[in-house]
C-alpha cells in the first residue's frame, strides 16, 4: 500500500495542554507519527512518498481569512521566538452582536473554538503538509493509480472547521481529500475516530454529493461535546446526507459491530464513487482519552469490513494517543483494508 507522508509534521509540537488547572504534556505529539511509521516499516509491504506543499487544496475547503490568519499567526509566533506559553493559546472567545476581534488575543479566539489548540511557529507548515498529503492521496485514487492510499500525518484534521481550528486540528485533511474527489463523483466520508469529526460534518452539512457518517463516543460526555448527536442529519440539499452513531463509554467489539454495520450500510446505500476513511486509533482500549474498549485485533476486522464496500479509498490518520498501541492498530487496520 502507498503511504503519503507529511514530512513537516514535527514542525508543530505543542509544549503542553491545560488539564485540571495545570499544563501537562500534549497527547498530540510528534511521537505519534514515528510510532506508526516504525510499525509500518517493521510490518513491510508499504511504500512511502512525501507530499509537496499545495495551498490551493486548502483554499478549496477553508475560508481565505482563516488560512491567512493561520499563516500570519505562525509567522508571528516564529518572530516572537516562543514568546511564552500563553502567547499561543486562545483564551478569549469574542461574542456579541458585533464582536471586534482585532487584537492578537481576540483573534486567537475568533479563529479557534477551544483551549487545546495552540498556534506555534511551525503550525502552518505542519498543517499544510497534512492537507497536501491528503490531496496527493486523493489524486492517486482519483487517477486509478492506487485502490487505497493511506495518509500518515499529524496534527490530525477532522475537528478543523471551515474557519476555525480546534481539537488539535488546523486544516481538515479528510475534507480536502473529499472535496477533490467530489469533482469526479459522489463521496462518502466514514469517520471511525472515537471523537466526532465536527469539522468534516459541518463543511459538507448542506451538500447532497458528500455523505458524512461517523461512529464515535457519545458527545454528551466526550469531545467535542457540541456536535455528533444522532439527530444531526444535514440541512437543505444535504438533509439526510449526514449520519452520526454515538456510542456509550466502554463500548466493546460486541457493541461496536452493529454500529459499524449500520454505518457501512448507509455508505453502501449512498452508492458513492469514492470513500474517504478518517481513521482514529483512539477507540483502542488503552487510549488515554478515548473511553471505548476495542482491542488491537479488532482494527483488522474494522479494516476488512471497510474493504467490503469495494470502494477506492483515501485513509486519513486522525487520533490515537497510546504510543504502545498506535502503530499496531494502524498496521492491523491497513492489513484488513488491503487483504484480498
Amino acid at each position: 500500500m502507498r503511504v503519503i507522508l507529511n514530512s513537516r509534521h514535527a514542525d508543530h509540537a505543542a509544549p503542553g495542554e491545560f488539564e485540571a488547572g495545570a499544563v501537562v504534556p500534549c497527547h498530540e505529539a510528534p511521537g505519534r507519527f514515528g510510532a506508526i511509521r516504525g510499525a509500518l516499516e517493521a510490518a513491510g509491504g508499504f511504500t512511502f512518498e512525501n507530499a509537496a506543499p499545495n495551498e490551493e487544496c486548502v483554499a478549496a475547503v477553508h475560508h481565505p481569512a482563516y488560512v491567512a490568519y493561520l499563516r500570519g499567526a505562525s509567522a508571528e509566533a516564529k518572530r516572537a521566538n516562543g514568546g511564552g506559553l500563553n502567547s499561543f493559546w486562545p483564551t478569549v472567545f469574542p461574542f456579541g452582536p458585533n464582536p471586534r476581534a482585532r487584537g492578537a488575543h481576540a483573534l486567537r479566539g475568533a479563529y479557534c473554538f477551544d483551549v487545546y489548540t495552540p498556534i506555534l511557529p511551525g503550525t502552518f507548515g505542519a498543517a499544510l503538509g497534512g492537507a497536501s498529503a491528503a490531496f496527493r492521496a486523493a489524486e492517486l485514487v482519483a487517477a486509478g493509480t492506487e485502490k487505497s492510499v493511506y495518509v500518515l500525518s499529524r496534527p490530525p484534521g477532522h475537528h478543523a472547521e471551515h474557519d476555525r481550528c480546534g481539537g488539535y486540528c488546523y486544516f481538515n485533511n479528510a475534507a480536502v481529500a473529499a472535496q477533490h474527489l467530489s469533482r469526479l463523483g459522489k463521496v462518502a466520508v466514514l469517520d471511525l475516530d472515537v471523537h466526532h469529526g465536527n469539522g468534516t460534518q459541518h463543511i459538507f452539512y448542506d451538500r447532497a454529493d458528500v455523505l458524512t457518517v461517523s461512529v464515535h463516543g457519545d458527545p454528551a460526555g466526550l469531545y467535542p461535546f457540541f456536535s455528533g448527536f444522532a439527530d444531526e442529519t444535514g440541512t437543505g440539499p444535504g438533509l439526510g446526507a449526514n449520519m452520526n452513531v454515538p456510542l456509550p463509554p466502554g463500548t466493546d467489539p460486541d457493541g461496536y459491530r452493529p454500529a459499524l454495520a449500520h454505518a457501512l450500510d448507509a455508505v453502501a446505500r449512498f452508492r458513492p464513487a469514492f470513500l474517504v476513511f478518517a481513521f482514529g486509533a483512539d477507540a483502542h482500549e488503552a487510549d488515554p482519552i478515548g473511553g471505548l474498549k476495542l482491542p488491537t485485533d479488532f482494527f483488522g476486522e474494522m479494516g476488512a469490513a471497510v474493504r467490503g464496500l469495494g470502494l477506492p479509498a483515501v485513509i486519513v490518520q486522525e487520533g490515537g494517543y497510546n504510543l504502545g498501541a498506535l502503530g499496531a492498530s494502524a498496521v492491523a487496520l491497513l492489513r484488513g483494508v488491503e487483504s484480498r
